[in-house]
């Protein structure tokens, strides 16, 4: 029989042995990370290949970004070109102040209308099943950039549920 003693020498051992890995690797990890995300440097050959041939001096040189930056430089673009914002009041989805007869219809009976949706739907004056029955796609392109559902309307045949609930009251 092995004594206690040897057991638990052993034991603590592999769980030395384990942590000095845990933390090997944990370094080793990390410099890897640094070492990826340095800045990168466009070779020195390249360079004077540059200097040396006239033609390829106007020639913007090649470089390579980060995904960071590439983005970075997407809104940049984003920000400077000029959009055109179509009007608001063509797209809007026909509201109203408040329910027709201090009543709204419960739109959680639509699929994919949950309370939170259900209260911002109520927020932008939309109550009942009929509106939503008359939503044309350029209702539906406004109501996406305004509300967090996107894809959502059309995936989901908010439209369709909504006509067939409207006629079910009517």
């Amino acid at each position: 029989m092995i004594p206690l003693d040897h057991i638990i020498e052993v034991a603590l051992l592999v769980l030395a042995a384990y942590l000095g890995g845990c933390l090997i690797g944990y370094g080793a990890h990390l410099s890897v990370r640094a070492y990826q995300s340095r800045p990168q440097l466009a070779p020195a050959v390249t360079a004077s290949k540059a200097k040396s041939s006239p033609a390829t001096r106007n020639a913007p040189a090649p470089t390579t970004r980060s995904a960071a930056r590439r983005l970075a430089g997407a809104v940049e673009r984003e920000d400077t070109e000029p959009v055109q914002a179509p009007a608001s009041s063509q797209l809007r989805p026909p509201d109203l102040p408040a329910p027709r007869d201090g009543k709204a219809d419960n739109l959680q009976e639509i699929k994919g209308i949950g309370p939170k949706t259900e209260s911002a739907l109520n927020d932008l004056g939309i109550y009942h099943y009929d509106q939503i029955a008359a939503w044309t796609a350029a209702h539906i392109d406004w109501l996406e950039g305004r509300i967090a559902v996107k894809g959502r309307i059309r995936r989901e045949q908010w439209v369709e549920q909504a006509v067939l609930l409207a006629t079910a009251i009517a």
